[in-house]
């Protein structure tokens, strides 16, 4: 290399940098628009404050070239307003064809598709070494020069992309260290995205913590393919558009042949499993056949199944990865008594709370107690087995009323709790193997029944450091392992205390993954033992999400108890809102969220929340 000299990208290298990528990169999209093209936009890369990138002079002749951006979406916005004319000209004439059509308008929002996926904002965009000055070393210096402009101007980040067949450069990623985060197709072709540091030292460090870390792992061009359950929850939905968009394979799997994610366009195949709640033994074998039909090697359980796994993972096909913690510790964390004690050694806030073991003991409590309290059953959903009371003999006949419809035996009586007038908030996190990798804080803004009791419809992020520190501070004394989320509610001192932990996906899950944190790919990564948070953006953004459903069944709520104020308030627009259950570019889910809910509705006799067979106990 003592001949080869590396500069800088100059506009009056972009023709033969074109001829270069023509002839070294034959088969791609950008060579198939022609020279006309592709010299205008390496001298828009060049020009821009968005791109740069070097070229290898040996002598004067141009035999290695890289190229870079800063911001993917701004390079494009850039390129197209400052040579539109241009462009336009040299493409004129191959827009007659369908198929360049296509791929032109591909090209323009794969910037908006690719942000969705909270990869770093720049991009290694290309590079290619004349056939004479291989073997030299020049492809590792043109890519280290790109990352050195990155690390002076304080970007620790970059994204690359490699179509899957083009075997040695995805060789050569993977033996510098960087890691592969997922999968794209693009203009028909499927490649790999890798993520990496920009500074040597990191990426050194990186690549040293990786092979000190042992994984199964993942061959080029092959994300192992995820069976997710509970298919009609916008839970189930949220972890399919999250692995989806990623290129890796989603079958689903639900009792209902309406499950919205059916007919999400990231579901590859359904299967109409049994209730869980009522047939569990049916259900489990039924999956187990499911993951060998579809050849699912990762299996993410949509809600309390959870449960069920956990407790038979060892029955699981061989094959088949899953992140669930151990039974004994998933057993704690569902019961909403157990759990009060961990949390208070933990040293984390909860309410007063009182096992109650006759009725004689609960009109004691009931002479002595300030009013309104909560009465509990200690496993249930989104409020059902929740009662709240204003008086002795509400309380009692509440109680009673709980025993009575879910036929608890005494060693599973509902349990009594201070009522917590204040504000609702929750933290979702992510484990592996004890160790927290992701946490986020949500406030609750509206739920689906009035007062904020019930299910979350409205939420925003929340900025409160100590929230979450309780939350891992009780996880972490369970040693959990996947993912879980903590509810906390304020006390009139405006002090956040615990009221239950939901050790599974949760409703409210999408606000967290448009926000910035994807805990279903983490997830996803933590089963097959691939889990690096390092290489996935973690920084979150202020939003709020919205559940379309839950506002509309509220709606109905409010009209029905003549409170048409609260119910009209619910039909306001709300600014910079991101939705649970619908998204532009996956709209049929929604539908079938409608059809689904309705046919539930009507079955259950009118229930906006109704209870299924060993939902409650």
């Amino acid at each position: 290399m003592n001949d080869v000299k590396i500069v800088k990208l100059l506009p009056e290298h972009s023709n033969e940098v074109a001829k270069l990528h023509i002839s070294g990169i034959p088969t791609g999209f950008i060579s198939s628009y022609g020279i006309d093209f592709v010299t205008a936009l390496y001298e828009a890369i060049a020009t821009s404050e968005h791109g740069f990138g070097f070229v290898a002079l040996k002598d004067t002749k141009i035999v290695g070239f890289s190229s870079f951006t800063t911001d993917v979406s701004a390079l494009y916005k850039c390129v197209i307003f400052r040579n539109s004319i241009r462009f336009a000209l040299a493409l004129s004439k191959k827009m007659l064809s369908f198929h360049t059509a296509k791929a032109v308008f591909e090209t323009l929002f794969y910037p908006k598709r690719i942000k969705k996926m909270n990869l770093p904002s720049a991009e290694f965009l290309s590079m290619v070494v004349a056939k004479e000055a291989r073997g030299m070393g020049l492809a590792t210096a043109l890519m280290k020069s790109g990352f050195h402009e990155y690390a002076k101007n304080g970007i620790e980040k970059i994204k690359i992309l490699a179509a899957v067949h083009i075997v040695p450069i995805n060789k050569m990623y993977e033996k510098n260290g960087f890691d592969l985060v997922a999968q794209i197709k693009n203009h028909g072709v499927l490649s790999n995205i890798y993520v990496t540091y920009t500074d040597d030292k990191k990426r050194a460090e990186a690549k040293l913590k990786k092979s000190d870390f042992k994984c199964r792992p993942i061959r080029l061009g092959q994300f192992p393919k995820v069976f997710v359950t509970f298919g009609w929850c916008r839970s189930s939905y949220a972890a399919i558009w999250s692995l989806g968009r990623r290129g890796i394979d989603v079958h689903v799997g639900d009792a209902s042949p309406l499950a919205m994610s059916r007919f999400s366009r990231y579901c590859k195949s359904f299967t109409k499993l049994p209730d869980f709640f009522i047939e569990p033994e049916r259900y489990f074998y039924e999956t187990c056949q499911a993951l060998k039909r579809t050849k699912a090697k990762v299996l993410m359980p949509g809600h309390e199944d959870v449960g069920i796994f956990s407790k038979r993972s060892d029955e699981l096909p061989s094959d088949v990865s899953i992140a669930l913690p151990d039974w004994s510790n998933y057993s704690i964390a569902e019961d909403k008594f157990t759990v009060l004690d961990l949390a208070q050694k933990a040293g984390c806030p909860v309410p007063e709370t009182m096992e109650i073991g006759s009725l004689q003991e609960l009109e004691i409590l009931a002479e002595s107690t300030d009013w309104p309290m909560v009465i509990k059953t200690r496993i249930g959903n989104s409020a059902k087995g929740v009662r709240i009371a204003h008086s002795k003999r509400e309380m009692v006949e509440k109680f009673e009323e709980l025993i009575r419809t879910y036929n608890l035996p005494k060693d599973r009586w509902p349990v009594v709790q201070e009522f917590l007038p204040g504000e609702a908030a929750g933290v979702c996190l992510a484990y592996d193997r004890g160790k927290c990798i992701a946490s986020f804080a949500e406030r609750y803004l509206r739920c689906k029944e009035p007062g904020k009791f019930g299910t979350s419809t409205l939420r925003e992020t929340f900025d409160n450091q100590q929230l979450i520190v309780n939350a891992v501070a009780v996880m972490n004394e369970l040693e959990w392992h996947g993912i879980a989320h903590v509810d906390f509610v304020a006390d009139r001192e405006g002090r956040f205390k615990l009221i239950e932990i939901n050790p599974r996906l949760w409703g409210a899950l999408a606000l967290a993954l448009f926000s910035g944190i994807d805990f279903p790919y983490l997830w996803y990564l933590t089963a097959i033992d691939r889990c690096n948070p390092d290489s996935v953006e973690l920084q979150t953004r202020k939003i709020k999400c919205r559940w379309l459903i839950g506002d509309c069944l509220a709606f109905f709520e409010l009209v029905k108890r003549a409170r048409f104020a609260e119910a009209a308030g619910l039909i306001a627009p709300q600014l910079n809102c991101y939705h649970d259950d619908f998204n532009i570019s996956d709209p049929f889910p929604l539908m079938f969220e409608i059809c689904d809910y309705f046919t539930k509705f009507v079955k259950s006799g009118g229930s906006i929340n109704p209870v299924i067979g060993n939902m409650i106990r």
